[in-house]
C-alpha cells in the first residue's frame, strides 16, 4: 500500500481544459501541494493543462503508472478499469458517484467494476469519494480545490466514509493547528476498507494518531484486534447509531443489546476512543497530542475563583481527584502572593495576582510534584495582557513537554488573538473547562488501559461433546433447542440450573416430583411456543401432587398437538433476579450481556455488554459498572448476592458462545442470584438461521 500513498507516477482520468471540470481540480491540487512524481492526464479531447498534454486514450500512456485517479461518469468506469489492467496500473482511485449509493443498477455496476479489477490484479479506493491526501509528499487528489498554505505536516491520519465529513475534519484540524499526515475518503468501500487502511497506518512512521469517521462497521472484530496490536491512539466518530438491523425477535437479549450498545462496549474493550460529534473528536486529538495523563490527581489553577468552582464540579464528574495541596507546595504558593489574602487551595485562585512570570513559576512548581498527574490552567487576557499571555502560553508548552505531564489550557480572549495563538505557538487551546476536562479524562483512561496488561482467563473444563450432541439433535430436526435442552447444554458447561425433570405423560408426574421435591414450577415444552408465560404456559409455587396434576392438564390443553411435554422444576427462592444473555453480532461476533432482572430491567433499563471472549476483570466490570449493582451488594439490611458466582456464569457463557458458532443467541432469564451461588431458572437458545427452520 506504500505505492498508493507514495506513488512515483499518477494519471488523472476525466480531465479537460474547461474551468468547471472537476478532474482539473485534482491536477491543480497536485501542483498546489508540489507532488514530486510524474503527472499524466487523460480526457475526451486533446488539450494542454498546467503544461501537461491531455491524452485522449489510456493506450497512449506508458505501462506501469502507479496510480490512476478516475472521475468520469459511472458507466465509463468498467472499460477504464480494463484499460488500467492492460497498462499494468495496480492502484485505482474512483471518485465518480452513481454506484451502489445511487441505485440497484449502480450496485450491479459496482460489482462489475470489482470483478474486472480482481481479474486484473487492481486494488480500488472508493468509489464515490474524494480520494487520498498525503501531506508529506503532496499526493493530494480530491476533486475539491485545496490550498496548501494553512495545512501543516503532522502525525494525525484520518479515514472517513463521507468526503464531506472528511473535509470538515480536515478544516477543523487546520483551524486547531493540528498537523496532518494522511487523509482517506473511503467512499463505498467496494474493495479497500478501514481495516486495510488501518493495517497500513499502524506501520506508517509518519502517523502517530488515527481518526476514523464510520457510518457502517462490518469487520468490528478485526478492528478490535488491530487496535489491541498498537499503542497508537485510535479515535472513532461512529454515526448511524440506530437500533439493531437484524434483531432476534424471540430473545429478550436482542432488545436490550442494539447495535450501538455493542459498538460502544467493543470500542471500550479495545481501547478505541469513541466520540459522537466533531467537537469531542477535535478535543480528543488535542489532548492526545500532549504528554499522557498518568493518573487522576489534578490541580486546577484559575484567574477566576468562580470558574474554578465550576471546573471543580466538572472534574469530580469526570473522576478526577483534587488533591489537598501538599503543605510544602501550599507554602511555596503562599509566598508568591503579596497580599496574603487568598488561601492557596485546589482549585488555586490566582485572584489579583497579575504577574504572568509568577504564573509560570506556579505552574512549574505544580508540575514538579510527583503526585500531580495533570493541570488545568484557566486563563483569560484583555487587550493589554495579550503580549505577556503569549509568552506565558509558550512557557506552558515548554513546561508540559519538559515534565511530560499534560497542561490543559483553557483560554478566553478575542477570536483574532486566539487564531494567532493557535498558529504562532502550536499549542492546543480549549474554549471551555468542560471540554478540557473531558479531554483530560480521555488521556487518563487511554493511558491506564494502555499500561494494563490484557489478562486471559483460561478455559473451564466443560463437557463440550455433551453440549454438541444436544445441539446437533436440534439442528437435525431444524428447530431451536427446547427449554430442557438449553438447561442440558448449560449443565454441560457448568452453568448451574435449578433441578428439573421432563414429564411426557401424566402418570410419570409423581415420580418426577419425588426427585425434584416441592415447591415446584411447571413449564410447557413446545417448539411452537417461545414466550411461555404469555399463553399460561408457566405455573409457579405448586406444592402438592393434586395441584401439579391440574397444572399438567391445563398445559396439555393449550395445544394438545404442539405441547410435547412439561418441565417440572424446583422453585428457587430468596435470590435476586438477573438476566444473562448472548447474541452473535454481524460485525463483532459473539457478545455477552448482563442486566438486573424482574422489575429492575424495566425500571432501570440498564445492561452491560462485552464482546466475547471475556476475561475475569471484564466480567466483574459488567456486574459492577451498573448503577443498580448496589442491589446485589445488599441494601437496607439485605444479604449480598454471590457476585463471584455471577462472574463465573458470564465467563462460562462466553466460552459457550465461542465454542459453538451455530448458536445465534442465548437468553437466560431469570437467573436467581443467591447469597451463595446463582441458578439459571429459564432459558432460550436460538440457532443461526442456516441451522434452524
Amino acid at each position: 500500500m506504500n505505492q498508493l500513498f507514495y506513488p512515483k507516477s499518477v494519471v488523472v482520468v476525466g480531465v479537460s481544459e474547461r474551468p468547471d471540470n472537476l478532474a482539473r481540480n485534482i491536477v491543480e491540487n497536485l501542483f498546489e501541494f508540489q507532488f514530486n512524481g510524474e503527472i499524466h492526464l487523460v480526457g475526451r479531447k486533446d488539450g494542454v493543462l498546467y503544461g501537461r498534454r491531455i491524452l485522449t486514450s489510456m493506450e497512449q500512456l506508458p505501462n506501469g503508472i502507479d496510480v490512476a485517479v478516475i472521475l468520469t461518469p459511472a458507466q465509463t468506469v468498467p472499460d477504464l478499469i480494463q484499460a488500467c489492467g492492460r497498462k499494468k496500473i495496480p492502484w485505482v482511485i474512483i471518485e465518480s458517484g452513481g454506484f451502489g449509493e445511487y441505485s440497484e443498477e449502480g450496485g450491479q455496476l459496482e460489482q462489475t467494476v470489482l470483478q474486472i479489477a480482481r481479474k486484473g490484479g487492481i486494488r480500488i479506493v472508493g468509489p464515490n469519494g474524494i480520494g487520498i491526501t498525503n501531506v508529506h509528499n503532496g499526493f493530494v487528489v480530491p476533486f475539491v480545490k485545496m490550498r496548501s498554505r494553512p495545512v501543516t505536516k503532522g502525525k494525525l491520519s484520518i479515514l472517513a466514509q463521507s468526503g464531506g465529513v472528511l473535509l470538515t475534519y480536515a478544516n477543523l484540524m487546520v483551524s486547531a493547528n493540528v498537523g496532518l499526515s494522511k487523509i482517506v475518503s473511503m467512499g463505498n468501500k467496494l474493495d479497500l476498507n478501514e481495516i486495510d487502511y488501518l493495517k497500513y497506518l499502524i506501520e506508517d512512521p509518519e502517523t502517530e494518531m488515527i481518526g476514523l469517521y464510520l457510518e457502517s462497521l462490518e469487520r468490528g472484530r478485526e478492528l478490535m484486534e488491530i487496535a489491541r496490536s498498537t499503542s497508537k491512539p485510535i479515535i472513532i466518530h461512529k454515526a448511524n447509531t440506530g437500533e439493531g438491523s437484524r434483531e432476534i425477535a424471540r430473545l429478550h437479549t436482542a432488545a436490550l443489546a442494539n447495535d450501538d450498545k455493542v459498538v460502544e462496549a467493543a470500542l471500550k474493550q479495545a481501547d478505541i476512543i469513541r466520540t459522537k460529534d466533531f467537537r469531542s473528536f477535535v478535543n480528543a486529538v488535542k489532548i492526545l497530542s500532549l504528554p499522557p495523563c498518568r493518573g487522576k490527581n489534578l490541580v486546577i489553577i484559575s484567574r477566576s475563583g468562580g470558574i474554578g468552582v465550576v471546573a471543580a464540579d466538572s472534574a469530580e464528574r469526570h473522576g478526577f481527584r483534587l488533591l489537598p495541596p501538599d503543605p510544602k507546595l501550599q507554602e511555596q504558593f503562599h509566598s508568591l502572593f503579596r497580599a496574603k489574602v487568598i488561601q492557596p487551595t485546589n482549585p488555586l485562585d490566582l485572584g489579583d495576582l497579575f504577574n504572568f512570570d509568577l504564573y509560570t513559576t506556579i505552574l512549574e512548581q505544580g508540575l514538579r510534584f510527583p503526585s500531580v498527574h495533570s493541570i488545568l490552567f484557566m486563563h483569560g487576557a484583555t487587550a493589554e495582557e495579550k503580549e505577556p499571555s503569549r509568552r506565558f502560553i509558550q512557557a506552558v508548552k515548554d513546561l508540559s513537554t519538559r515534565y511530560q505531564k499534560p497542561v490543559a489550557l483553557q483560554y478566553n480572549t478575542d477570536e483574532e488573538e486566539l487564531a494567532y495563538i493557535k498558529k504562532a505557538l502550536g499549542y492546543p487551546i480549549f474554549t471551555e473547562p468542560e471540554d478540557a476536562l473531558t479531554a483530560l479524562a480521555i488521556s487518563r483512561d487511554h493511558y491506564r488501559r494502555l499500561t494494563t496488561a490484557k489478562e486471559k482467563t483460561p478455559p473451564y473444563p466443560v463437557d463440550q461433546n455433551r453440549a454438541s450432541l444436544t445441539l446437533q439433535t436440534a439442528i437435525k430436526e431444524k428447530r431451536d433447542p427446547l427449554l430442557f435442552e438449553a438447561l442440558e447444554i448449560f449443565q454441560a458447561y457448568g452453568i448451574p440450573s435449578a433441578d428439573y425433570q421432563v414429564v411426557h405423560r401424566k402418570e410419570n408426574l409423581k415420580n418426577a416430583l419425588s426427585k425434584v421435591g416441592f415447591p415446584i414450577a411447571m413449564k410447557v415444552i413446545s417448539s411452537e411456543i417461545s414466550h411461555k408465560s404469555d399463553v399460561g404456559g408457566v405455573i409457579l409455587h405448586i406444592e402438592s401432587l393434586k395441584k401439579a396434576e391440574e397444572a399438567y392438564e391445563k398445559m396439555r390443553s393449550l395445544n394438545p398437538e404442539k405441547v410435547s411435554s412439561v418441565l417440572v422444576q424446583k422453585m428457587v427462592s430468596g435470590g435476586k433476579e438477573i438476566i444473562l444473555g448472548a447474541k452473535r453480532d454481524p460485525s463483532f461476533g459473539p457478545v455477552v450481556l448482563f442486566g438486573l432482572g424482574g422489575i429492575y430491567v424495566e425500571v432501570l433499563k440498564e445492561t452491560s455488554l462485552r464482546v466475547a471472549p471475556i476475561n475475569r476483570s471484564e466480567a466483574e466490570e459488567m456486574v459492577l459498572e451498573l448503577r443498580g449493582s448496589a442491589i446485589l451488594k445488599g441494601v437496607r439490611g439485605e444479604k449480598p448476592s454471590d457476585i463471584e458466582a455471577i462472574v463465573e456464569m458470564l465467563l462460562r457463557l462466553s466460552q459457550l458462545m465461542m465454542d459453538f458458532p451455530e448458536i445465534e443467541g442465548i437468553d437466560i432469564n431469570p437467573v436467581m442470584a443467591l447469597e451463595r451461588g446463582a441458578m439459571a431458572v429459564d432459558a432460550r437458545i436460538v440457532l443461526a438461521r442456516e441451522h434452524s427452520a
